[in-house]
């Protein structure tokens, strides 16, 4: 049977709007607009969007019927408005399925900022789907127990849903600032897209503690975990498009099977059930 989630990798830097407001050839945002409407005829009905820009001591879902958008980039030449309906019904399910198992999420009213919006925008401009923003939060094994209530609960509701991860692989803004390219940072992006892309994502609890250090990237891959917890640990992501800015990599990762592993029960056993900071 075939799996009722995709799982993507999507970027939001507002450089994007800008190249789109002086028609500039990217190919991350021609990818995104590509993947939105595979998606629509997919009959995709809802985004569970986890956003790398809502990073709480605990997992938050916004069970709210409205997301009014959070304008929280500045200095940039374009703003949207991204205003989109919620799943309240489901986004209590998954409220639901993660106190049952233990990691006792909490509803909160957040909306959807610059990390929701803006591939969204690219992806669904008519903003005629359903969102449910979902924080970032936990140590690196608990974000992915989390990511794997979220993909079981979200099977069993057999609806056709999208998680969405959004979050830049390198995310130095200080270099990004000043306009420093550094090839450290493309170095970075490739091995965790080479590793994604070969089904062994959680091999980044491995990578140089250093390089990952120096690259910052957004959300300390906790997102990430949490998408790999939905797909499977040995889940293949292709990916479809990637540009590098100074400091920033913009990757654009698609998985559409899922994968695990039986090592997995191993990770889950030894990862704190609470979603607390460990």
């Amino acid at each position: 049977m075939k799996d009722t989630i995709r799982g993507l990798i999507a970027p939001h830097a507002p450089t994007m709007l800008e190249d789109e407001m002086d028609r500039k050839a990217s190919a991350v945002n021609i990818k995104l607009q590509e993947i939105g409407k595979e998606l629509l005829d997919w009959g995709i009905e809802a985004v569970v969007a986890v956003s790398t820009h809502w990073q709480t001591e605990s997992f938050l879902v916004d069970d709210a019927d409205f997301h009014r958008t959070v304008t929280d980039y500045y200095g940039f030449r374009r703003e949207i408005e991204y205003d989109v309906a919620g799943k309240p019904e489901l986004a209590r399910q998954l409220l639901a399925a993660g106190e049952k198992n233990l990691v006792y999420p909490a509803a909160a009213q957040h909306g959807v900022d610059h990390a929701i919006t803006i591939p969204l925008h690219f992806m669904f401009p008519e903003k005629n789907i359903p969102v449910i923003p979902v924080s970032v939060a936990g140590s690196a094994l608990s974000a992915f127990r989390w990511g794997r209530i979220l993909g079981h609960t979200l099977r069993q509701w057999g609806g056709k849903t999208l998680l969405l991860v959004s979050g830049s692989l390198s995310h130095d803004l200080m270099a990004f600032m000043t306009g420093r390219r550094r090839d450290e940072y493309k170095a970075f992006d490739r091995q965790v897209m080479k590793l994604l892309a070969a089904g062994n994502g959680m091999d980044l609890l491995n990578m140089d503690s250093r390089l990952v250090a120096a690259a910052k990237p957004e959300g300390a891959f906790r997102d990430l975990y949490m998408l790999l917890g939905a797909m499977g640990s040995q889940s293949r992501g292709r990916v479809a498009a990637y540009e590098n800015l100074p400091g920033v990599g913009l990757g654009v990762i698609e998985f559409a099977e899922a994968a695990y592993a039986e090592t997995e029960e191993e990770w889950l056993a030894a990862s704190p059930a609470s979603s607390g900071i460990h």
